[in-house]
């Protein structure tokens, strides 16, 4: 190859590598994990749902001081039906005042939390999302494992329900204020026959990259939907000891639970 040759064959040759680089890059990034955002936006039929205020939910009147639930072992599945498990993926959705723990040890701090950032979920398109309120029985049966956000300080735990310390699924609380001196209400489920799971198809793909930081599937849970069937006023407490009423209560919270959109 003379001089001239040389000249113009060898800048090509860089340049055609440095384009491939760039081609190669790019269809990389198109391939990198990206983010979603779930939110859960509670409500009570079409009001949005507040502490200390009075609803109507109805022949009662409810003043809540906490709902809280868990959101665990979210799913998603792609257009070829591939499913994807979000590794740890146990959130406590809650909107609560001070509660104490441990018998008053401590107080954990009043919340108000209807969001969830997934971070690295694998770029694609996805067509359905699932997901479970509660703790399933592999962490639900030994607190000593951890994964996600589940711990025994946030007071979603109950040593009554069976030999052994287990989660609370879910909980939802405050008092009637038209019952005689304001009647205390609890109503609470867990153990493992009320694990519930839910699936939803979205009306739309779902399209993660890592140029895509906006993607997101918004829920509503109607807490009037949640005491359907429920007398709170004749059995204001619903536990372990009222196993047909937590059964329903754990059933009503799949029903409550409705998709409003996803992009």
């Amino acid at each position: 190859m003379n001089t001239v040759m040389k000249q113009i064959f060898f800048p090509l040759l860089a340049a055609a590598f440095v384009l491939s680089g760039c081609k190669n890059d790019e269809v990389k990034a198109d391939r990198l994990p990206g983010q979603l955002n779930l939110s859960f936006d509670a409500r009570v039929n079409d009001a949005d749902f507040a502490l200390n205020t009075d609803f109507r939910i109805g022949s009662a009147t409810y003043r809540f001081d906490r709902l809280r639930y868990w959101v665990s072992n979210v799913a998603l599945v792609d257009d070829e039906g591939q499913e994807y498990r979000v590794p740890g993926s146990y959130y406590l959705i809650e909107e609560t005042s001070p509660v104490p723990v441990q018998d008053g040890a401590f107080v954990y701090p009043a919340k108000k939390r209807e969001e969830v950032s997934i971070q690295q979920l694998p770029a694609g398109t996805y067509r359905k999302i699932k997901f479970s309120i509660g703790v399933d029985p592999k962490y639900n049966d030994n607190l000593s494992l951890q994964a996600g956000e589940l711990s025994q300080l946030n007071g979603m735990t109950n040593i009554s329900w069976m030999w052994h310390t287990s989660y609370i699924f879910t909980s939802v609380g405050g008092t009637l204020t038209e019952a005689t001196a304001g009647k205390k209400i609890s109503a609470e489920t867990g153990l493992n026959t009320n694990y519930r799971s839910v699936e939803f198809d979205l009306p739309d793909p779902l399209s993660i990259s890592s140029g895509n930081t906006g993607a997101s599937v918004a829920f509503r849970l109607d807490v009037a939907k949640i005491l359907e069937g429920l007398d709170l006023n004749a059995t204001p407490t619903i536990g372990a000891g009222q196993a047909a009423a937590m059964s329903q209560l754990a059933g009503n919270y799949t029903r409550a639970i409705s998709l409003v959109n996803g992009k």
